[in-house]
């Protein structure tokens, strides 16, 4: 960029590059700790390339709820008294007496993106929607140093790209859905669809017809599956639905009050602290707090469906353990799936009117964004970036913006890099680093609330 371009090009403290619940909280947590924290003079914005707040809009089934307690909300463990907590938004919506009555801490998947929907609005003012963001370059002083990077996204009525500079950039980019082994060449169309577009896809089906003799095929063994799995058993009362797994059962979370102290910060700094060999032994450890695991209430009810099968001496519903997908082809409107059996490598193919691939979400697409600030990126030996505590991409000592990473931390953070368990005390670390402020290690969230002058 020229001088002239540059001084002409808005600036801004830190931009947030995706608006989901990462960012949300973020925004939040500026919003509600700008004047306690003596961040006033600090300006942020974030670009959103949704055209509105959404956060998985295809998997608010009916019922769904929370694996998390809704105290661990948007702002609460660093901020109890923000305006943008949980508590507040069932105030303003007038269901707080309500909500308390029900005696639970995890309320629906629904309520819960209405609250993330209800503060995105009251941060609408921070974020601009319908901007992806195709990149970041370095602005090079004559020094060599790197202060600020240029973040380019969407484009103007004449295709140009349109222009932000930041001294801080917080990269929140979502996952994109994952596919399984033998389905990595498949095309997704409306009859081989990703779990992540489950509603959209499935109003086909409704609108032909619910009693359609449908054939169902649910490949994955984590919460997503078991919900689609009961949401077709339930929903089409003719069809016949098999979910695939390769484990010899559904696998309940592990959700002790011991395993979940993996999600508290300051076992972040332990997690983090771990050589090599310790961090892959605890994420092996507890897998199942996070992967590949479902409610024992859903298990609970699957189970019930099953035997409900077997007493009116139906076998529509199935569960195919030991089972991996091999092969999957669309021959017109139909899909070819062949399954074999990890153990005896027997192999079976089916037709289906649908496959549904619930098979999580991979995060290294966040890369796409860093090619030109490649030459300053530290990197393991293995080719991987190396993050900082502060969740800050580790880099020489030219570049001295920091880019943040938000999702795509388990190697060096843990299990807590894609949960909403410590969103607050994330973004708290995030906004400290890029503020300005020194961080304190193994902060408790009392310790964290005292903001006052930071």
């Amino acid at each position: 960029m020229t001088p002239d371009a540059l001084a002409r090009t808005p600036s801004l403290d830190l931009v947030g590059v995706g608006f989901g619940p990462s960012n949300l909280s973020l925004c939040a947590l500026f919003a509600s700790l700008r004047s306690k924290a003596g961040w006033v003079d600090k300006r942020i914005g974030f670009m959103e390339r949704r055209a509105a707040f959404a956060w998985h809009p295809d998997m608010l089934l009916d019922g769904a709820r929370m694996q998390v307690a809704f105290l661990k909300d948007l702002v609460t463990p660093t901020d109890p008294t923000s305006p943008y907590s949980f508590l507040n938004y069932l105030c303003e919506r007038g269901r707080l007496e309500d909500f308390l009555n029900l005696g639970t801490f995890h309320p629906t998947r629904r309520e819960y993106h209405d609250y993330f929907s209800w503060a995105a609005a009251k941060l609408s003012d921070y974020v601009m929607y319908q901007r992806p963001v195709t990149g970041l370059s370095p602005i090079v002083e004559p020094d060599g140093t790197v202060n600020r990077v240029v973040v380019r996204f969407g484009a103007d009525r004449e295709g140009s790209s349109i222009l932000t500079v930041a001294s801080n950039v917080v990269l929140a980019l979502g996952g994109k859905p994952a596919l399984p082994r033998g389905a990595e060449h498949i095309d997704l169309t409306d009859a081989a669809f990703h779990s992540d577009s489950f509603l959209e896809k499935i109003k086909n089906y409704s609108e032909r017809g619910r009693d359609v003799p449908y054939q169902f095929l649910v490949i994955g063994a984590g919460q997503s599956a078991a919900e689609i799995f009961q949401y077709l058993g339930r929903e089409f009362p003719r069809a016949d639905v098999t979910m695939a797994f390769s484990p010899f059962a559904l696998m309940p979370a592990n959700n002790s009050v011991q395993a979940n102290e993996i999600f508290n910060p300051e076992n972040v700094d332990l997690f983090y602290e771990l050589p090599k060999s310790g961090k892959r032994q605890v994420l092996e450890s507890l897998h199942h707090t996070n992967y590949a695991a479902v409610d024992e209430d859903v298990i609970r009810e699957i189970s019930e469906m099953l035997y409900h099968e077997r007493l009116c001496n139906q076998e529509r519903l199935r569960l195919l353990r030991f089972t991996r997908l091999l092969d999957c082809q669309q021959v017109n409107d139909k899909v070819t799936a062949s399954l074999q059996d990890v153990h005896t490598g027997t192999v079976c193919t089916g037709e289906y009117d649908g496959v549904v691939f619930a098979t999580g979400y991979d995060f290294a697409h966040v890369e796409q964004l860093l090619g030109d600030l490649e030459p300053y990126l530290c990197r393991t030996a293995e080719g991987t970036l190396v993050v900082k505590r502060d969740y800050a991409i580790e880099t020489d000592d030219l570049l001295r913006a920091k880019i943040f990473l938000q999702g795509a931390t388990e190697e060096s953070h843990g299990l807590t890099s894609t949960l909403l368990s410590v969103l607050s005390h994330r973004n708290y670390e995030i906004l400290r680093s890029a503020m300005g402020a020194e961080r304190k290690c193994s902060q408790r969230p009392n310790q964290i609330y005292a903001v006052g002058g930071a």
